[in-house]
């Protein structure tokens, strides 16, 4: 069983998102940087069928391969959404200090959590942006209008493109938010859009909701 890389914490969304409030606040588990690489590895290679088959020609037994699963995933540079006018570049983030999830000092850049998975793996990535900064809106502004079946496109550090396809969006009180649904594991090729919501609490410097857009890699791509 691959161990998983622990973390408590504080998934912290800076300026419009308030660099002192939490974006979610829960116990959880998010694979590591070296999990989602074994993850990638193994799904390269081909699955071989427990049965065998007789060669009638030359009476040998010999392993069957059933099916190769095809690595799709790649490293974000880039995403568009062009429902809501949105071409951004797309860094990797890790965790601060705290904990948390460190995410972009401006508004126009958009953050990937690098320990996660990548897009196009089997798992939930996530891609997290400000809705605003304190003087104006920010990349992920219009993500609340974002209905079932708009597409997202990210690009690859190389070109390569994956389309992903809008399923929910969902908005969470602040610390209620299902963290393994929204970071962890899972048998579809998710790609989920975080972002501030609902009213500023000028007393807590902070939103009180937080959006999850949820995404799957478009059928024919997956």
């Amino acid at each position: 069983m691959k161990k998983l890389m622990i973390f408590t914490g504080l998934i912290l969304m800076m300026s419009g998102c308030s660099s002192s409030g939490q974006l979610f606040s829960a116990d959880t588990a998010a694979p590591s940087a070296e999990d989602t690489e074994k993850i990638e590895t193994q799904s390269t290679q081909p699955v071989i069928d427990d049965a065998v088959t007789e060669n009638e020609d030359i009476g040998q037994s010999e392993p069957t391969v059933t099916s190769i699963v095809q690595d799709t995933s790649l490293q974000p540079s880039r995403v568009s959404i062009p429902a809501i006018g949105v071409d951004a570049v797309v860094n990797p983030y890790g965790l601060d200090e705290s904990g948390g999830m460190a995410v972009p000092d401006n508004g126009e850049e958009v953050a990937w959590f690098e320990p996660g998975f990548k897009p196009g793996q089997r798992g939930n990535a996530v891609l997290a942006g400000h809705v605003d900064s304190e003087k104006a809106p920010a990349v992920f502004w219009d993500l609340k209008k974002l209905n079932p079946g708009d597409e997202i496109t990210v690009t690859g550090s190389n070109g390569e493109t994956l389309v992903f396809v809008v399923k929910d969006s969902v908005a969470y009180d602040t610390g209620e938010a299902p963290i393994e649904e929204i970071f962890g594991s899972s048998a579809e090729k998710g790609l989920n859009l975080i972002t501030c919501t609902g009213y500023f609490d000028r007393g807590n410097g902070g939103y009180v909701e937080r959006l999850v857009v949820y995404t799957e890699l478009k059928a024919d791509q997956a």
